[in-house]
C-alpha cells in the first residue's frame, strides 16, 4: 500500500543557507512541496547545514527515505553543493498533521504585540486594554498572554492613527 511520507533531511553542505540556495531548492523540488532552511539542533542554528522537508510517495519508509535522499542530493549537486546527510526523519503525513495539530498555538505578550504592531510597549499596553481587543488566554505573574491568531486578526482591522491628537485651542475674547 502506497503512502505519502514527510521526510526531513539535514545535510552538512560546507556553506550556510542562502536565498539563492533556497530559491533553487524550492524550484527544483516544487513537486515535493518542500520546506527548506537553515538546520537547528538543540535550539541553535548549525552552521554549514541545511534542513529540507519533502512529501514523498512510497510503499515503505525505506523507499521514501531513499527517494528523498536521491532528490535532495541531486538538487544540491546542481548548484555545486556536495552534501552529507546527518539526520533523516520520516513519518506518514497523516501522523505529521496530527503532531502539528497538537502543537501549542502561538502566544503573545505585550512585547510581542508591540513588535507586531510597530509601537512601543507602553502603547501596546494601552491597546490591549481596549474593549475591542481580544481577551487574554491567561494572566501569569509576568503578565497576560493572548492567542497570536486572535491578535493578528485584530491587528488586521485596527485603524492606526498617527501622532497625538491636537490640543484644543483656547478661545480668546
Amino acid at each position: 500500500m502506497r503512502a505519502v511520507w514527510s521526510v526531513r533531511i539535514d545535510a552538512d553542505t560546507g556553506a550556510d543557507y542562502s536565498e539563492a540556495l533556497d530559491a533553487h531548492l524550492r524550484e527544483r523540488l516544487a513537486a515535493r512541496h518542500p520546506a527548506a532552511g537553515a538546520a537547528y539542533a538543540a535550539g541553535r542554528q548549525v552552521t554549514d547545514r541545511v534542513s529540507i522537508q519533502l512529501s514523498i510517495d512510497g510503499s515503505t519508509v525505506r523507499q521514501a527515505i531513499d527517494a528523498a535522499l536521491r532528490e535532495v542530493t541531486a538538487a544540491l549537486r546542481e548548484v555545486g553543493v556536495s552534501a552529507r546527510a546527518v539526520r533523516v526523519e520520516a513519518l506518514p503525513e497523516e501522523e505529521l498533521d496530527e503532531e502539528l495539530r497538537q502543537m501549542p498555538p502561538e502566544l503573545m505578550g505585550v512585547r510581542e504585540i508591540a513588535e507586531l504592531l510597530g509601537v512601543t510597549r507602553q502603547r501596546a499596553d494601552q491597546l490591549v486594554r481596549r474593549e475591542d481587543f481580544p481577551q487574554p488566554l491567561q494572566t501569569l505573574a509576568a503578565g497576560a498572554i493572548w492567542p497570536g491568531a486572535a491578535v493578528r486578526s485584530w491587528a488586521a482591522t485596527w485603524e492606526r492613527k498617527g501622532g497625538r491628537p491636537k490640543a484644543a485651542k483656547a478661545v480668546s475674547e
